[in-house]
């Protein structure tokens, strides 16, 4: 974790300097970062908390790995605006759909690093991950098979391996209940754009079989 005594200005000052992309992105509620949304609200909220009152270990822990989150995907997200979509936010926008999928590869790729037992399965992840970025590269959307393709390679990987993988979007969905940035009758919205893409696809697997 950074020294909790310059964490704050940290992320005072990557704010100020990512101004422009990251008020453009949020005051349009851009679908671009629709599924990591309760990250950035949770930073946002004990970054304004700790404004009035020390905060506890465990929400300087939240605070910390929320930004540490929020900073890697704001760059990824940044680095595919400039290189292929010539800095142009709402040509991005309208491959919001693969770049969403793109982080939840990303995600699950990172879950999995982290385990020296699933190491060896990831390459299917890292296949995907590639594909992703040459369809981005082209500025066009994946295929909608993409998103049940995700859902089988990891469906795989934690059922042969008896796991259970919660991403960072997740768990900072739960915690934003808890403060009450969301209400428990929200949609789940971390995931609802994979959720809504592998149900359409389910479908059609079963019509023309």
């Amino acid at each position: 974790m950074q020294d909790v005594m310059n964490i704050y200005e940290d992320y005072l000052a990557w704010k100020k300097e990512n101004f422009n992309l990251i008020s453009t992105l949020v005051k349009q509620k851009s679908d671009t970062i629709k599924r990591f949304s309760p990250v950035i609200a949770v930073v946002d909220y004990l970054y304004e908390k700790q404004l009035k009152k020390k905060l506890s270990e465990d929400e300087e822990l939240i605070f910390s790995s929320g930004f540490d989150y929020i900073h890697d995907a704001f760059m990824m997200i940044d680095n595919i605006l400039q290189s292929d979509f010539n800095n142009s936010i709402p040509l991005m926008e309208k491959c919001s759909k693969t770049i969403n999928l793109l982080l939840y590869v990303i995600d699950f790729e990172s879950e999995i690093t982290e385990s020296d037992e699933l190491k060896k399965d990831i390459q299917k992840l890292y296949d995907l991950d590639q594909a992703l970025n040459e369809y981005l590269e082209k500025k066009k959307n994946a295929p909608d098979e993409y998103f049940a393709l995700l859902d089988d390679i990891t469906s795989d990987i934690f059922t042969k391996n008896n796991i259970e993988v919660h991403t960072v979007p997740e768990i900072f969905y739960e915690i934003a209940l808890e403060y009450n940035i969301y209400q428990e009758n929200d949609f789940d919205v971390y995931n609802e754009v994979l959720n809504r893409q592998i149900e359409k696809e389910r479908k059609i697997e079963k019509f023309v079989q």
